[in-house]
């Protein structure tokens, strides 16, 4: 049984905004000149040293934009943030808090900077105008972020302000902001307390008047830095001569302010003492992580009366589950840790690394391990997580940082690293990448066994996973052939292969037979799979085996199938698939398919929504494919033509990037069907000419082929040559028959029934729409012929010549004259099929509602008692065939 996956609570604190204490001086001088000088303009930047602030104007500025009903987002940052993946990834969660959705962009761990950056410029926000903060800037370095938020203040929209602190100057891209008046600047100078504030602050935290003079004396003598006003306040409060104390307090000295938190260590009791020192050497730390370091039980209580104290102890969300203290105090702390208990650190951080591993934790438990010289433990744990890692969090410059951090003996001692490594890469199609690492493996087998660090076992492990990787590798790059005969070769060289391996790579293979359009040779190897036992204690083979058999389901037109499996496996939150995030989105592709087939568009839509278009970076051709076309062909049905457009020519520069040639073009065939559904013919035919839809594919590949031939027919039919339209799609319906994938055979058979009625044969023509509509009856794909309504509705606005009566969008004449509209056709053939009042709203993309009035008007159109009269008196007077 797999543990449960948790989103990561540290990480999730980052995007909550520090709470503002009782104490915490108003900056309404500072508000007024923001809402003076900075109230339209897309940037403003904090720069100040240590102390002065920084975060509470921050906040205070967004109570004032949320008072002026702003939405507003924000997101501390540390210094594991400077990737661009893993700092696109949390853009992604605050961008959707302020537009005020979900989902926005896809799946928050899958995607790529320039896209989101893209993705929030594209975004309109003069009407519901937001506010982002970013904490701590300083601490990126990646000239890509740099650029990134550079665009956003150079290009922003209307109604976006991005507001951001540093303790260093703006970085280029956004200084030229400034420079052309796109950004307001705060610095110390701004940010320092003037009288009034500094004894406010002093009267808040000292528990003794203090007059005028002598706040203003301690003001101008720590030259209004808060942080020193802070501390001063504490060890005045605590001095038995306040006078004397004032007298020679000197103030903007590093040495003052070490005696300063000196005087403040030294006031505490020995229990919130021994918290502050062993909390010291951590980033941020929780109550229960306290406790494991120190072994108090009330520890939560120390915190809170840390807070109370104002000591420099800031909260990081309001539940008060993560803190983290003020840059000068924890440096203050931490240097006097190791004068006081020289080695307390490192065993400090051990406890820590072991802790947040428990806390499903993994990357704060490995950035622990590391600074504390637990080289050994960092590598078991990146051992287990690094493929996930990579995979859902696209974090591969970290990873390679912490592989770089370890000794080579340490390195050597764990080849998972690398392999894992080497894994996650063959799904973000890093060929390149993933080769250059199993050679490295490899290479390192044999020093490896001289020096004793491998058993000969071990190392022909490490060897024949090597194997199983390059294989898997092949496959994630559309080179199935290769692929195929590498999963060949595994099971000659390698007959003591382990099990995990063993149904890995025939998983593999079954998947590629799926690829090549070996329907049967991928049902029997799925059944092997089975047949060994394969479960949960296999984890990598397992998730992709549910892929395989909800993309055979879905090939056989059971959706209810796909949906049944889909659910079981995602719903299942104790289940440990490897790579977890990744197999589950790939899951809920399968499932929003399905979902759509069959008429329900808007849990489609939710299903597809929490995997995205994102997945084609990281997906195969068999999974990309329909992530794209179900993307298109919602947003078609609820009326975006534009962004349906938009999704498939995104998703084919996403395609081609990744040089998955053959994704491209199924992609391109998907964008010329919806340009001849929107009636823009000539824009299809130049998308058949740009990608030359014409020319041979290679023939292991069987889905492209029938989906180059599918759009050849439909644009023959488009130019009005119905005769090699027919042809053509005689002979695909014939082959679809022979493979089985049911979707494409009702599309083969509505564009044979098209071509039929183009050449004046209407009989044949609507033999052919109802065999179309009985397979897509029998099949639950709702959507099937939906989707082919362009092609229909021109058989059935002309009349049959064999019954003579009038036809109207396909609907024959009443028995008494009154003819039923093209709407209420489509609701009456739905009708017919058994489905509720949900699914035709669901189908037609309507209200129920509106179902109900269409209902009212059929039987009172046709004089039926009920729906099940209407529908026997179509039948019988030829309003149904």
């Amino acid at each position: 049984m797999g543990v449960k996956t948790l989103p990561s609570i540290a990480r999730g604190a980052k995007t909550r905004p520090m709470p503002l204490r009782q104490w915490t001086v108003g900056r309404e001088n500072l508000m007024r000149r923001l809402r003076k000088d900075a109230g339209e303009v897309p940037l403003i930047a904090i720069e100040a040293s240590p102390g002065y602030g920084k975060s509470t104007v921050m906040r205070q500025w967004m109570e004032v934009r949320a008072g002026q009903g702003w939405r507003t987002a924000w997101l501390s940052l540390d210094a594991a943030d400077d990737e661009p993946s893993r700092f696109a990834s949390m853009l992604v969660g605050v961008f959707a808090a302020l537009v005020g959705k979900q989902n926005i962009i896809g799946s928050s761990e899958l995607v790529e900077l320039d896209a989101v950056i893209s993705e929030i410029l594209g975004h309109c926000f003069a009407y519901d105008r937001a506010v982002l903060f970013i904490d701590d800037f300083h601490v990126i370095s990646n000239e890509a972020i740099h650029d990134a938020i550079g665009r956003i203040a150079m290009e922003a929209p209307e109604g976006l302000q991005v507001v951001i602190s540093s303790r260093a100057a703006l970085p280029l891209a956004m200084a030229k902001a400034r420079l052309m008046g796109s950004a307001v600047l705060l610095q110390e100078a701004d940010l320092a307390f003037d009288q009034a504030e500094a004894r406010s602050m002093l009267s808040g935290i000292c528990n003794r008047e203090i007059s005028e003079e002598d706040a203003e004396r301690l003001r101008s003598r720590a030259g209004g830095w808060v942080a020193m006003l802070q501390l001063a306040a504490l060890a005045l409060d605590a001095s038995a001569d306040p006078g004397r104390f004032i007298d020679e307090f000197s103030g903007m000295d590093v040495e003052v302010s070490q005696y300063l938190c000196e005087v403040t260590l030294d006031l505490q009791s020995p229990p919130v003492r021994k918290l502050l020192l062993a909390s010291s050497p951590l980033d941020l730390f929780s109550p229960e992580l306290c406790t494991a370091l120190t072994g108090q039980a009330n520890s939560r209580a120390l915190l809170a009366e840390i807070e109370a104290r104002h000591l420099l102890l800031i909260p990081l969300d309001r539940q008060r589950r993560w803190f983290k203290y003020h840059a000068l105090f924890r440096e203050f702390l931490e240097a006097r840790l190791e004068m006081e208990l020289p080695g307390e650190r490192e065993r400090i951080l051990l406890t820590a690394a072991r802790w947040l591993l428990q806390a499903r934790e993994p990357v704060l438990a490995i950035e622990h391990a590391l600074r504390g010289g637990h080289f050994t433990e960092a590598a078991t744990i990146l051992s287990e997580h690094v493929a996930d890692i990579s995979l859902r969090r696209g974090e591969h410059a970290t990873i390679q940082r912490w592989i770089a951090l370890l000794p080579p003996d340490t390195l050597g001692a764990y080849p998972a690293l690398k392999l894992g490594l080497a894994w996650a890469l063959t799904f973000r199609h890093e060929n390149e990448e993933v080769e250059r690492l199993l050679a490295s493996v490899e290479a390192a087998v044999p020093r490896c066994l001289d020096s004793g660090v491998m058993t000969p076992a071990q190392a022909d492990e490490t060897l024949a996973s090597c194997h199983m990787v390059r294989a898997v590798a092949h496959g994630a790059a559309d080179r199935h052939a290769q692929a195929w005969q590498t999963y060949r070769s595994f099971e000659q060289r390698w007959p003591g292969a382990t099990m995990v391996q063993r149904v890995t790579i025939m998983t593999a293979s079954a998947y590629s037979a799926l690829a090549m359009g070996r329907v049967r040779e991928a049902r029997r190897i799925t059944g092997e799979v089975l047949g060994l036992g394969v479960s949960r204690d296999v984890p990598y083979a397992y998730g992709w085996l549910c892929i395989v058999r909800a993309r055979l389901a879905m090939f056989d037109g059971r959706v209810n199938d796909v949906i049944d499996e889909v659910r079981r496996v995602v719903d299942d939150e104790y289940l440990d698939l490897k790579p977890g995030g990744l197999v589950r989105d790939l899951l809920t592709i399968c499932a929003a398919e399905a979902l759509y087939e069959a008429g329900w568009l808007d849990e489609a839509r939710k299903a597809i929504n929490a995997a995205a278009e994102s997945v084609l970076s990281h997906a195969t051709v068999e999974v990309g494919e329909p992530a794209t076309r179900i993307l298109a062909r919602l947003a078609l049905a609820f009326g975006d033509e534009e962004q349906a457009l938009n999704i498939l020519h995104r998703s084919m520069s996403i395609a081609e990037r990744l040089r998955l040639y053959r994704l491209a073009e199924l992609i391109g065939c998907e964008l010329a069907t919806t340009l001849l559904r929107l009636g823009r013919n000539e824009g299809a035919w130049q998308v058949e000419q740009q990608m030359d839809l014409s020319r041979q594919t290679p023939v292991e590949f069987a889905a492209s082929l029938e989906a180059r031939q599918m759009v050849r027919a439909r644009l023959m039919l488009s130019r009005g040559d119905g005769l090699r339209a027919a042809r053509a799609a005689a002979s695909l319906w014939n082959r679809l028959r022979s493979t089985g994938n049911v979707r494409q055979q009702i599309s083969a058979l509505c564009i044979h029934a098209a071509a039929q009625w183009q050449m004046g044969n209407a009989d044949q023509a609507q033999r052919l729409v109802a065999q179309a509509r009985m397979t897509a009856e029998q099949s639950g794909l709702r959507r099937a012929i939906i989707d082919e309504d362009y092609l229909l509705r021109s058989i059935s606005a002309v009349p049959a010549q064999a019954e003579g009566r009038a036809l109207v969008n396909g609907m024959r004449a009443d028995p008494n004259g009154t003819l039923l509209s093209h709407r209420e056709g489509h609701v009456l053939s739905l009708m017919s099929q058994g489905m509720t009042n949900r699914d035709i709203a669901g189908a037609l993309v309507i209200s129920e509602e509106t179902v109900k009035w269409h209902m009212r008007n059929i039987t009172k159109k046709l004089h039926a008692r009920n729906r099940t009269h209407a529908v026997q008196i179509a039948r019988q007077t030829g309003l149904l065939q």
